[in-house]
């Protein structure tokens, strides 16, 4: 009789355990296959988790670039004097040569110390202090009870002043227009007198107006003991406005402080002349006074491109016919920028998709191709059970995955399907295009076997380019535009329901090759390898795990059935025994 799992006690000699493990033999191998698949199923998961990732990306960040006309179209100018223009011209650009004149820059606005800092106390670190507060006072002593005491420039004694009363206030703006109450606030500079006796300094001062981010760039040079705000935007609608606050708010002292800052006005990089013509010259300088405001605005430019004036010019650039233009100084006469075709780029940029697609292609086409077969045992490889990992190394037991993993999508449908289209793409002439230059192979993209992998022959697609310049763009990105409305679903049906021979290879990819693959292997795998999800693969795997554990309850119950089984046959065996010895026990 069995006991807690002991067997044999009746004397019979079977090994019960033995027996039940045998029994279990054809369920655990109905079990182990059965789980087999289910792994398999998520290792199929967790392929097109990868694919998906990488349709993704090839879509909507390489493709998308290759439809670029700046890319596919790339033009270059070359300026005849670059000390007076740059220039870049983009796809759009037209071959040619134009002619520029620059009569006027666009100037910033810029306030900069005409000398050196002066200070009310000039006897502090020897009339050099970086300290805003020996700017502003000739002295700033603290009392015992916390407030402070000091001297103004006009030898003015304050006494007791709070220590988180105002000390320096002031507003910055960099636009010509009038800030709101909101944003005056926001663009408030303001210190206390405890704030001024801690020691802010020049350098403080620098990195809270520019903290403000109007566009005004603060900073100050320690080497030569002077201060500058510049506006890094160039025109008349920008430029440096400081508005003190009232006097009983710290705009008193805000106004002695930047008197005491020193500023003249450069324009255009000269100082400015107030009055012009003076030997020496006199410089414009500005008084400022609480409660008001004080600046200067930058100026526009003006140029002429092809004999038609440009005025209201903003950081002296510009941009016409697909030309980006960089005013650096006045001309005296013209120059000459000459667009022509960026044939190198053209030809690296189609090199970089071929290479681009191959990576994807043949990545595919791999997966496509690789069966799981293992001539060793005449079958499939598949997944490994606890028991047969048991005698295995880790390394032995990865690389058997592998083996598993690569056979997984041996001709699967939905990457065949992909693969067809994609060669398709490829391979059809483009009917909208005119010329002999009208498909891939005609500029020497060819495929260099049935697998769909390319090959560029360079010296092809630079003799299209010579002969029809706009061949590579319309090729590969013909019909993009023809989309005039503002729905951008609508846009994306168009163009992929529009006649299919007459799109680009780039569009026939984006909006139906690869855009189909990604959504039948979104809608059988999802877009990640958790199993919790309701595509048809995920469903699959929750209806393994439901069976695994359905069966496993029904293995249970079976090894339960056995075990009572033999022991009914060791409680036989013992009864038999017993009466054996009874009746024939005595004659011995």
């Amino acid at each position: 009789m069995g006991v807690n799992g002991i067997y044999g006690l009746s004397g019979s000699g079977l090994d019960i355990e033995s027996l039940v493990k045998v029994g279990m033999l054809g369920k655990q191998k109905q079990y182990d296959k059965l789980h087999k698949r289910e792994i398999k199923a998520e290792m199929e998961k967790e392929i097109f988790a990868g694919i998906y990732k990488d349709l993704f990306a090839f879509k909507y960040k390489t493709l998308s670039d290759y439809k670029l006309q700046s890319n596919m179209s790339a033009m270059k100018a070359s300026s005849s004097d670059s000390s007076f223009v740059t220039a870049k011209a983009n796809g759009a650009a037209v071959p040619m040569p134009h002619t520029v004149k620059v009569n006027t820059l666009s100037s910033n606005a810029y306030l900069l110390t005409e000398g050196t800092i002066k200070r009310a106390n000039t006897t502090a670190n020897g009339g050099k202090s970086i300290q805003l507060r020996d700017n502003v006072f000739k002295n700033l002593t603290k009392n015992a009870d916390g407030t402070y005491n000091y001297t103004d420039q006009n030898n003015v004694v304050h006494n007791n002043v709070a220590a988180d009363a105002k000390a320096i206030s002031f507003t910055l703006n960099g636009t010509d227009q009038t800030l709101t109450t909101e944003e005056a606030k926001k663009n408030t500079v303001s210190y206390t007198f405890e704030e001024l006796y801690n020691g802010k300094t020049y350098n403080d001062l620098a990195a809270d107006i520019n903290a403000k981010g109007t566009g005004i760039t603060a900073s100050y040079d320690a080497t030569t003991d002077a201060f500058s705000l510049y506006n890094k935007t160039s025109g008349k609608e920008s430029g440096i406005k400081l508005t003190m606050a009232a006097a009983a708010d710290g705009g008193e002292n805000a106004a002695q402080l930047f008197n005491n800052l020193d500023f003249v006005q450069s324009k255009s990089g000269k100082l400015v002349e107030d009055p012009a013509g003076m030997t020496p010259p006199v410089y414009k300088k500005f008084n400022f006074s609480a409660g008001n405001e004080k600046g200067c605005m930058g100026a526009d430019g003006e140029v002429e491109i092809d004999g038609k004036k440009y005025k209201g010019i903003k950081n002296n650039t510009l941009n016409v016919g697909g030309v980006s233009y960089n005013f650096l100084q006045k001309t005296t006469g013209t120059a000459t920028v000459t667009v022509s075709q960026d044939t190198d780029k053209i030809v690296e940029n189609v090199k970089k998709f071929v290479e681009d697609y191959n990576k994807l292609i043949d990545d595919l086409s791999e997966k496509y191709n690789t069966s799981s077969w293992n001539y060793n045992t005449s079958s499939d490889y598949e997944p490994l059970t606890e028991s047969e990992k048991s005698g295995m190394t880790q390394t032995q037991i990865e690389e058997w995955n592998k083996k598993v993993k690569s056979g997984l999508l041996y001709h699967n449908k939905i990457i065949g399907n992909m693969l067809t289209a994609m060669r398709e793409a490829i391979s059809t002439p483009v009917k909208s295009v005119e010329g002999k230059y009208n498909s891939a192979s005609s500029i020497g993209i060819t495929s260099s076997n049935n697998k769909g992998h390319l090959t560029l022959d360079e010296d092809k697609l630079k003799k299209a380019l010579a002969e029809e310049p706009d061949c590579v763009y319309k090729i590969f990105a013909n019909d993009q535009d023809n989309y005039y409305g503002a729905d951008a679903n609508k846009k994306h049906e168009y163009i992929r329901n529009d006649d299919y021979q007459n799109r680009g290879i780039i569009n026939r990819l984006y909006y139906n090759a690869i855009d189909d693959g990604i959504k039948k292997v979104k809608d059988y795998a999802g877009v990640s390898a958790d199993g919790k999800d309701e595509t048809t693969l995920g469903k699959k795997i929750k209806r393994f795990k439901t069976d695994l554990d359905t069966f496993k309850d029904k293995m249970d119950t079976y090894k339960s059935r056995l075990f009572k089984k033999y022991d009914a046959m060791e409680t036989l065996i013992a009864r038999l025994n017993s009466m054996y010895n009874t009746i024939f026990g005595g004659s011995k």
